[in-house]
């Protein structure tokens, strides 16, 4: 006999697996879908920021007593120019710094703390994987979706089940949404992505940094234990001639552009590094489906908001399905996916696109929009208002917000 299952969801990694404790926690009999066999937590360098109102979402879920001594808050983001320092200038911050202190909005405006977490990636999928054992969710992996068709599901070993809604939470190359045919929008950018872990000696107060270099962002975030990560955007030539350095010649480098307000410094993890790019889906629904996480939207790291898009796709389709369910619809009728692929499609494709202006805006050596943008850090930081809106936006804080990230 064919199972039936309200949602099925495809993809095991961070979106998918928070994807389907939060419809879990919603009621909805779910399955969760992936071609790998890895169930527990994956061997991942890498960290994620949380923004301040997706930490709402993990506190409700449950998963927050579980990282909470695990994440590093961020209480301070320091925005500036800079030129790298060689050995023919000495490098360092150019034009005028945009300051974001937490105290500027305080506690009392957002229910936390502090602007947003550092939590390694690991310690997420621990706390998801160890959700995620004691739910109602049926796990099914080292299986792979190769048809889909009004509500069943067909498996490549000819198996099915049955489903009234299948979201795809593949990732950036979501292997069912080309399945689906879902038209995606893609560009390049001729960046790299170089990521990697720094322990230091003068502690870094919870202080992120985002410095703007002529070739690419370069940011410091503060993380556990007086460590930082280190997400270099650099041209991609310049940036395989950084990763093929030895350990000491890398070093060095890291050293140029981190500057001195940390004091010694030495690598303590694996280099890591990918191609920048961004993509988006102009639809994120097809008939009883939907994209979510980075299959729907894969943005530049630029504004370290990625996640965060991926964690309000999964509270905007909470709300949506449990609304529709207390009206007595069909979850996974047309008109239902309609005010998903409304609410979060605008979201994502205006944080696509201002991620990408903001990169552009950014990463160049012409001297009178560099001058041009030393000037506009300095005229917004005359201006509380306006930083307390970036701040917000930072926060996943503005808009129709979903329960689930709405203040508690």
């Amino acid at each position: 006999m064919t199972r039936s299952y309200d949602i099925a969801v495809v993809g095991a990694g961070l979106a998918g697996r928070l994807m389907a404790l939060g419809l879990d926690h919603a009621g909805f009999s779910v399955v969760q879908i992936d071609r790998s066999a890895n169930r527990d937590a994956p061997d991942d360098g890498r960290t994620t920021a949380l923004s301040y109102a997706a930490v709402r979402l993990f506190r409700r879920l449950g998963l927050w007593d579980s990282l909470e001594d695990k994440a590093e808050p961020i209480t301070d983001i320091l925005v500036s120019n800079g030129e790298p320092r060689d050995r023919f200038r000495q490098g360092g911050l150019t034009g005028g710094q945009l300051h974001f202190p937490s105290s500027l909005l305080g506690e009392g405006e957002t229910g936390e703390p502090a602007l947003g977490y550092i939590v390694e990636n690991k310690d997420l999928h621990t706390a998801m994987a160890g959700a995620l054992s004691s739910s109602k969710v049926t796990a099914m992996f080292c299986t792979e979706v190769e048809h889909f068709s009004g509500r069943t599901i067909t498996f490549q070993d000819a198996k099915t089940l049955s489903t009234d809604l299948l979201v795809a939470c593949d990732g950036r190359h979501s292997p069912l949404r080309a399945k689906m045919n879902m038209q995606i929008l893609r560009w390049g950018y001729p960046q790299t992505g170089i990521i990697v872990n720094i322990a230091h000696e003068k502690p870094h107060n919870g202080v992120a940094h985002e410095v703007f270099y002529p070739d690419g962002p370069f940011a410091i975030l503060p993380m556990r234990n007086n460590q930082s990560s280190l997400v270099w955007t650099e041209r991609e030539r310049a940036a395989a001639s950084y990763l093929a350095l030895s350990d000491s010649d890398f070093l060095e480098a890291l050293r140029e552009r981190v500057g001195d307000h940390l004091g010694a410094i030495e690598v303590v993890s694996e280099r890591q590094s990918y191609p920048l790019s961004l993509m988006y889906a102009p639809k994120l629904i097809a008939q009883r489906f939907i994209l979510a996480g980075d299959a729907a939207h894969g943005i530049h790291p630029i504004a370290g908001q990625g996640f965060n898009l991926g964690i309000k796709d999964v509270a905007a389709l909470v709300d949506v399905l449990t609304e529709a369910r207390g009206a007595g619809l069909d979850i996974g009728h047309g008109a239902v996916l309609e005010n998903y692929d409304r609410w979060r499609r605008l979201d994502g494709t205006a944080l696509s696109l201002g991620t990408d202006v903001l990169n552009r805006l950014f990463s160049n050596t012409w001297g009178p929009l560099k001058h041009a943008r030393g000037l506009g850090l300095a005229a917004v930081q005359r201006i509380d208002p306006l930083r307390k809106v970036f701040m917000r936006l930072s926060g996943s804080d503005l808009g129709d917000l979903p329960r689930l990230m709405q203040r508690l």
